[in-house]
């Protein structure tokens, strides 16, 4: 299968999108629906064969792996179970956490922003927007703080 910019990420094969490979981030997938979570863990681990993900299925298991590990990046889904659980997880992890929101509606993407989210990715993107969002998200914090030194 050919990687083309209107399959999403879960369709994609991952081997067919390339990152980094000398970046070997923390990433915890926070998604309800576990073929989501399991697609994200994939293309991560083959895009970056040392990452360490955490999965996890709702916003109280989140906040307790959120507090005995600091990741590099969150994904949260924008539907745990609805929005406004989800905008009050991202407002607790970008305390300390850098933060992708994720959800099949453009429209949430306000709502995440304005919670705290770096960015928001539509789940009906592409694998390679996917992964510019998660890159983006990874350097950001690192270039900005090299800069302050």
């Amino acid at each position: 299968m050919e990687h083309t910019e209107t399959g999403d990420f879960m369709d994609i094969p991952a081997a067919s999108v390339h990152c980094d490979r000398g970046v070997m981030p923390s990433i915890m997938v926070v998604d309800s629906d576990r073929r989501v979570r399991t697609a994200l863990t994939r293309l991560m681990k083959a895009t970056h064969p040392q990452v360490a993900v955490v999965e996890t299925a709702d916003v109280s298991t989140a906040l307790v792996q959120a507090q005995s590990t600091s990741f590099d990046l969150v994904l949260v889904d924008m539907g745990l179970p609805d929005l406004e659980a989800s905008c009050a997880l991202i407002r607790q992890l970008t305390r300390n956490q850098h933060v992708v929101a994720l959800s099949v509606s453009q429209d949430d993407a306000r709502h995440a922003i304005a919670a705290g989210a770096l960015d928001f990715v539509e789940k009906a993107t592409s694998s390679e927007s996917f992964l510019q969002a998660v890159r983006a998200t990874l350097v950001a914090p690192l270039a900005f703080s090299e800069t302050r030194r």
